[in-house]
């Protein structure tokens, strides 16, 4: 019997090899999904026709600007992103809300197709229309495209962990992000100006309004996700009633939870300076580096590049070090890279005194110093998403979600209006210094506060173990 059995137990041994964690959490397996893959292309489409609908109401601004001879070009450009940040303070919340209460596949396809028809009102307004209702009309078209846009992002933020195991987690928001920021580039800097001067701004539209409808198609072929067991029955409150208290219960959620708070605050931070920096590029690429401002490609350009390459670093490096240092290094770095990027012609003009400064010389350090601040962005913007989703139940994410929206927008409108109104008067080297210092003392406190709290664990430890065995016995909370 004992010789019988043996080849049993060896036959068995090979199932065992089936696990392979480094597989499992590769940006293949994560494609090897479908469902996942739909939803992921569905992002690249809608993302990329988002980017460039942003460039071409850029040039459709500067166009107003330029035929009405308007002053004040910064501010300007900076009501157009305060216009489509503004709606998450408004609908945020009750974005947030609909999402864990209706179908989340049903959500984006609505709103993909709102976005599609909202690009024909683009059409309609014509910059030779008087300024006082131009740069108005724009203004009100970008915020409620941008309404829309606040209910399909707490939707698919919360599909992800849906459609993919945990173990993938930190493997799709990277590739989602990488998406995101090679969308953006793409959108951005090469189709929107390669399309812009092909086939005219008007043809851009109806490009990025076919785009669109292509992604509501695809959102459409996404499983059903079965909405949290909690609200899938019938409630004797109103619906206005049911979304007030979902909000109020996704803010306590969030507040009961200390690090899903600095989480939260870390992505509202970094997502500031993002739009900060994009609201001033223009300037900046005038001022400082001596382009015309339609020339923001060779600082956008880098920075996406950057960003493209640390979302590829991140899933090595989460393994390697503690995501909670890892983001607050890369806000003291990021902070560090801005500054150099703000004083770079003073620096190399110092260096190469008495000569001219070479226009070339100054392209290339700022495109790398922009590509360091991209590198940045993503190890503070990858680790800090997969931590909110991890730490978000099922019944609350799309609310997390929608709460870090609306805080961002809150947060962001302030020093956006006021930084591009500062720039204006005081320059943007100024302004752009003020918050690259800010970057860096945020995130230099953070690590402080961190490393005094490891040692005071530490320290918590080693003086029970001096008192013997009997007091760690004594007080397991501590």
């Amino acid at each position: 019997m004992e010789s019988g059995e043996r080849p049993v137990e060896t036959a068995e041994r090979p199932v065992r090899r089936v696990l392979r964690p480094q597989s499992q959490g590769s940006f293949r397996a994560v494609l090897a999904n479908l469902p996942f893959l739909r939803l992921w292309l569905a992002q690249a489409v809608s993302q990329t026709a988002n980017s460039m609908v942003d460039f071409s109401l850029l040039l459709r601004v500067g166009e107003v600007v330029q035929y009405h001879q308007v002053a004040q070009a910064n501010t300007a450009v900076s009501f157009v992103i305060l216009a489509f940040s503004l709606p998450s303070v408004v609908f945020g919340p009750i974005a947030g809300a609909v999402a864990d209460r209706i179908s989340r596949r049903k959500v984006m396809v609505i709103v993909n197709l709102v976005r599609a028809a909202l690009v024909v009102l683009f059409l309609l307004v014509q910059p030779s229309w008087p300024v006082q209702i131009a740069l108005p009309a724009y203004y009100l078209v970008a915020f409620l495209f941008g309404a829309a846009g606040q209910f399909f992002m707490p939707a698919q933020g919360a599909s992800i962990p849906a459609l993919v195991p945990r173990d993938q987690l930190t493997a799709a928001n990277a590739l989602f992000n990488l998406t995101f920021t090679a969308t953006q580039l793409l959108g951005f800097a090469i189709l929107g100006p390669l399309l812009s001067q092909a086939l005219g701004v008007d043809t851009l539209f109806m490009v990025t309004m076919v785009a669109f409808v292509l992604s509501a198609g695809l959102t459409q072929w996404l499983p059903k996700m079965p909405l949290p067991h909690r609200v899938s029955g019938a409630e004797s409150t109103s619906a206005v009633r049911r979304i007030w208290n979902d909000v109020q219960e996704g803010l306590l959620y969030i507040k009961q939870d200390p690090i899903l708070v600095k989480v939260i605050a870390y992505l509202t931070f970094a997502t500031t300076i993002f739009m900060l920096v994009a609201a001033l590029a223009p300037n900046f690429v005038a001022t400082v580096v001596g382009l015309p401002p339609t020339d923001i490609g060779y600082i956008v350009a880098p920075a996406g590049l950057g960003v493209i390459a640390g979302v590829m670093l991140v899933p090595k490096m989460s393994r390697r070090f503690p995501r909670g240092p890892l983001v607050d290094w890369a806000v003291v770095i990021g902070g560090l890279s801005l500054l150099l990027l703000a004083l770079s012609r003073a620096i190399l003009t110092r260096i190469v005194s008495p000569d001219p400064l070479p226009e070339m010389l100054e392209v290339v350090v700022s495109g790398a110093l922009a590509a360091i601040l991209g590198v940045c962005n993503a190890l503070v913007l990858v680790p800090s998403q997969t931590i909110l989703q991890e730490r978000s139940h099922e019944h609350i994410r799309a609310r997390v979600y929608a709460t870090f929206f609306t805080i961002t927008s809150v947060v962001s409108f302030v020093p956006i209006f006021f930084a591009a109104a500062a720039a204006d008067v005081f320059g943007v080297v100024r302004v752009l210094s003020a918050v690259a210092i800010l970057l860096m003392l945020v995130g230099a406190t953070s690590l402080i506060r961190e490393r005094r709290a490891r040692q005071q664990r530490l320290d918590r430890v080693r003086t029970r173990h001096r008192q013997g065995p009997e007091v760690m016995q004594r007080s397991p909370r501590d």
